[in-house]
């Protein structure tokens, strides 16, 4: 016999107008459309307040999801637009059948996390542990149409030829595919060993042309909406968590906002914690901005510099953080792809990730997840704190 658990009615403006900061909330919401990101952990804790004292450190699914849809529907500028439209507030947990194996996914989201850190207070006394993030984010690469022994003779051809550089264009589209199966065959093959075989990837324009070819819908996607969708609103939302720099961004150009606003997204969605070894590890906010975009004066030594970088593709700035970058480069293995605008060379620093087949560096992986999943549009795992963000940015109106 199927019992029904009778859910009493959640009224959450009710629960949010009983304290001062959930007035805020409320107001803000009202006001603008959204909420940062002080005020959505602010609003977690009201309402996981609220369910403990009416129902326990362990309310039941039905419960949750109540709680979950009442605050969507309550405030639509909350909805995440999952089929649920909740999603990023409660998940609950769920059975998957493969290969003859069950595999149980934990019930999740922002109320799920909020409810198991206290209950691990209250238990234990410990602090939270936040995964390490997925990054499932692989394509399938069809078989090269270009007959193997002619895809190896363009190869050698490669290796050992700088010009014309047409013949060079010509033959890395050619391989492009032969390539990527390549590369993702021999997962154990570090960069250098990937460029020493390929040495033209770093060649002008050829990460571009391989990342066409293999995810051809995504490639104009940063050029096409970061200014006029993204910019503005990124900026916006970060004043509103005082994490926009003391500038005047009435005064700047178009352009050099766009900057701006990819030097802030580090700062806009946080790190998660991950481990090595027995040692939790937080990289600080500093720690991200520097992996993602590393902002330096004009006459950096750039020979020092390059034996000192990381080994991980990434962006190097030259000039006056509050205008438009002087130089913009590509870091990657030791040199320095120039590229014409900040905003080409994040482009091209995203896109060497995918045609090298290497995972983010964790430092700055959440504003490379974002760009992934809410400007390239390229499916893969998405964080919580990736999806606020993409849910405060749709929402905001206030541009």
């Amino acid at each position: 016999m199927l019992v029904l658990e009778a859910v009493p009615p959640l009224d959450i403006r009710q629960v949010l107008s009983a304290v001062s900061s959930g007035r805020e909330i409320i107001n803000n919401l009202q006001d603008t459309g959204v909420i940062n990101r002080k005020q959505r952990i602010t609003l977690t804790q009201i309402l996981v307040s609220f369910l403990i004292e009416r129902f326990g450190q362990r309310p039941s699914t039905s419960i949750k999801q109540a709680l979950a849809l009442s605050l969507v529907q309550t405030f639509p500028a909350l909805n995440d637009n999952s089929d649920s439209g909740y999603d990023i507030w409660y998940t609950k947990a769920r059975k998957l059948i493969k290969d003859g194996g069950v595999i149980h996914y934990p019930a999740t989201g922002f109320l799920e996390e909020r409810l198991r850190n206290v209950r691990k207070r209250s238990n234990r006394g410990s602090t939270q542990q936040m995964p390490e993030a997925s990054q499932s984010r692989r394509a399938y690469i069809p078989e090269s149409t270009v007959p193997e022994e002619r895809a190896f003779q363009q190869k050698e051809w490669l290796k050992h030829n700088s010009e014309p550089f047409t013949q060079v264009q010509s033959y890395m589209k050619d391989t492009v595919l032969s390539r990527a199966n390549w590369i993702r065959g021999n997962s154990s093959k570090d960069i250098l060993e990937i460029l020493t075989e390929y040495p033209h990837l770093t060649s002008p324009g050829m990460i571009l042309q391989d990342f066409l070819v293999l995810h051809g819908e995504a490639a104009p996607k940063l050029f096409e909406t970061w200014l006029p969708e993204y910019a503005e609103k990124v900026l916006y939302l970060a004043k509103q968590e005082n994490k926009l720099p003391s500038v005047t961004v009435e005064d700047m150009t178009l352009d050099a906002k766009g900057e701006l606003a990819l030097t802030l997204l580090p700062t806009m969605v946080p790190q998660a914690v991950y481990r090595v070894g027995k040692k939790s590890i937080r990289h600080s906010t500093e720690e991200s901005r520097t992996a993602f975009i590393h902002q330096m004066p004009v006459g950096t030594n750039m020979v020092e510099y390059l034996q000192q970088s990381q080994p991980f593709p990434s962006v190097l700035a030259l000039g006056d953080p509050q205008q438009c970058a002087s130089q913009a480069f590509v870091i990657l293995a030791g040199q320095a792809l120039p590229q014409s605008t900040l905003l080409g060379a994040v482009d091209v620093c995203f896109k060497a990730f995918y045609v090298l087949d290497i995972n983010y560096p964790k430092q700055c992986a959440p504003a490379w997840e974002f760009l992934q999943q809410v400007v390239y549009q390229i499916e893969g795992s998405e964080s919580k704190p990736v999806k606020f963000l993409k849910t405060s940015l749709l929402n905001c109106r206030t541009v």
